[in-house]
């Protein structure tokens, strides 16, 4: 679910709707039906990549590489995975004001180059959420790609955080945080344009990192949810099923470590479906169960 709505967010932070429960869709069969939606699956795989610990490599063609990975297929393949030879411009939403001027395309790669050499020299002797704020202020000034620099920066953001020694940062909603207070996200972004002041930029980065720590943490402790169900059985049942992945599984998948009968069980899953906790599908032996769209919402709070 964080992979999901971090990615769903980072989507909505630039104008993109697309809805949380045909991302999960998406997730689970693999089979996106439009260049949005594959930019979805393969962001949020990219953050699932990062939660596993395979990082991206923070250099220029590492960086490059990062950028092929989230939008091939999705923007002209001929921009994919290659730095700007022209100049590009921020603008506001309707594309008519220019709200900031990024480095010039002909000093784009040397001063990417000079950044990753400040983050090798700076990222041990400052606390995370401050070299984090610092890099990703500075990787949008450079927007050193004809387009998807906000969407790479923001996964570069959560790849270095890992790095850093934040190892759960890719399982906080961080870009949910960022989408939830779009205004001043790019109000105190804009405030290091100068290159001189990153004072509440880092303010703000290290309370919504905070923030989503707290939320995350919150979303973890699902004793109320177990506690509603008394029967041994269906409590056992539900605390594995809220321990995988989400996805769509048989009956037969339960490791039963408690040596449940058959019988038991069966009303353990079924109680579960009662409830609107699972879901199901198939019959008989092919029957396969997930947790709820709706109960995963109210658990977890829906996006704005």
């Amino acid at each position: 679910m964080a992979r999901i709505r971090n990615a769903v967010s980072s989507f909505r932070l630039e104008g993109e709707r697309v809805e949380l429960d045909r991302a999960r869709q998406v997730l689970e069969t693999q089979q996106p039906e439009s260049p949005a939606e594959l930019g979805i699956l393969q962001l949020a795989q990219a953050y699932r990549e990062i939660a596993e610990g395979n990082l991206p490599e923070f250099s220029v063609a590492g960086i490059e590489r990062a950028h092929r990975k989230l939008f091939h297929g999705v923007l002209e393949e001929g921009i994919v995975g290659q730095l700007k030879t022209r100049d590009n411009v921020i603008t506001d939403v309707s594309g008519t004001f220019v709200k900031f001027e990024p480095t010039p395309a002909e000093r784009a790669q040397k001063e990417l180059e000079s950044l990753l050499t400040w983050l090798r020299m700076t990222e041990g002797n400052h606390l995370p959420p401050v070299v984090g704020a610092v890099f990703f202020a500075e990787f949008e000034a450079i927007h050193p790609f004809p387009d998807g620099n906000g969407r790479l920066g923001r996964y570069l953001n959560i790849a270095l955080l890992k790095r850093l020694g934040l190892n759960h940062a890719a399982l906080v909603p961080l870009d949910t945080r960022f989408f939830r207070t779009s205004e001043h996200y790019y109000e105190y972004l804009a405030t290091t344009n100068s290159g001189k002041d990153y004072a509440l930029w880092t303010r703000y980065y290290s309370t919504e990192l905070h923030k989503a720590y707290e939320a995350a943490n919150r979303r973890g402790d699902l004793r109320k949810t177990l506690a509603q169900f008394k029967r041994p059985s269906t409590h056992a049942v539900l605390q594995w099923v809220l321990q995988g992945t989400g996805e769509w599984f048989h009956r037969g998948e339960y490791p039963n470590p408690r040596h449940l009968s058959g019988p038991a069980l069966w009303g353990a899953f079924q109680e579960l479906v009662k409830s609107g906790v699972l879901e199901e599908r198939g019959e008989a032996k092919g029957r396969e169960y997930r947790l709820r769209s709706t109960f995963l919402a109210d658990v977890y709070g829906r996006l704005a």
